[in-house]
């Protein structure tokens, strides 16, 4: 019985994975307009410039899913 236990973690770890991205996606959809949004906004120096976001919140989400 314990050789299904990695079987069985694998298979939740693949199913947080799968949640967490649909959910980003919902989001990355939902704010399709945020980019533009971001230029127009008056940004102090230390401001991180646009492109950040993408990769940031792309490893937050693999995080969060691996956490879960």
């Amino acid at each position: 019985m314990q050789a299904q236990a990695p079987r069985r973690q694998i298979a939740g770890l693949a199913g947080w994975i799968l949640l967490t991205f649909v959910v980003a996606a919902i989001g990355a959809a939902a704010s399709s307009q945020a980019k533009s949004f971001y230029g127009q906004l008056v940004q102090p120096e230390w401001a991180p410039p646009g492109w950040v976001f993408g990769p940031v919140w792309t490893a937050l989400y693999a995080l969060m899913a691996a956490a879960a």
